[in-house]
């Protein structure tokens, strides 16, 4: 079933997404505790060089994403450390062509690598072939404050909507605990805590939200 269009935003510069990986016929994407490090090992290799992240959450057969889209000038520092024969034909073309034009292929091809990076260890540890995950992905431009601040709730109590835990603030493989932590972290933690006010309320606004996941018109599963 082809996925529709409002689905699949493209990403521009200085930009906030929300992000959904989801598996293929509902396959689980993690066996483990070690698949799932192994995926957000793998997240930072790829992504955080191009994009800052907000939240994730990694459940049983899908994963949230919500990060900000870095500057071109951010990207195109980033890509200046590269060794030039490391680089994807997507990385020289964008460097090399109309930035603004290429920004959302690059993106997009970062993310695709991503995913056949991780399924390409997880099928040969499961002796297992083929894809993984759905393709395209999933991405949704967030269109105000609002639905950026529900959007970060939402994403921190999905266990909770499809009912694999009764208290997302226990959830290990969330960013709800990163954030609320001292101990290093690729969550921009202080941007997401500024944007709530304090950690105070970073707290009551995610106990106060938790029944909008059931109606919110921002689900898009």
């Amino acid at each position: 079933m082809p996925v529709p269009r409002r689905l699949l935003s493209d990403f521009e510069e200085n930009t906030f997404f929300h992000v959904i990986c989801k598996s293929i016929e509902k396959r689980k994407l993690f066996q483990t505790d070690f698949d799932k490090l192994f995926f957000l090992q793998r997240y930072v290799d790829f992504i955080t060089g191009f994009a800052d992240t907000y939240a994730y959450n990694l459940l049983t057969n899908h994963v949230h994403l919500l990060i900000h889209v870095k500057s071109i000038s951010e990207i195109v520092e980033n890509l200046s450390h590269y060794n030039p024969k490391e680089l994807t034909r997507t990385q020289s073309k964008f460097l090399n062509g109309n930035k603004d034009e290429l920004l959302h292929e690059l993106i997009e091809q970062q993310f695709n690598r991503l995913c056949i990076s991780y399924a390409r260890t997880y099928n040969i540890k499961k002796n297992e072939s083929g894809h993984l995950f759905l393709r395209p992905f999933k991405r949704v431009a967030v269109e105000n404050d609002f639905h950026l601040t529900q959007l970060m709730v939402y994403i921190h109590a999905n266990s909770i909507k499809h009912g694999i835990s009764a208290d997302f603030t226990n959830d290990k493989w969330s960013s709800y605990r990163s954030i609320l932590s001292s101990f290093p972290t690729f969550i921009e933690r202080d941007k997401v805590l500024n944007w709530f006010g304090n950690r105070e309320n970073f707290i009551k606004t995610h106990k106060e939200q938790i029944g909008y996941y059931y109606e919110n018109q921002y689900s898009i599963e």
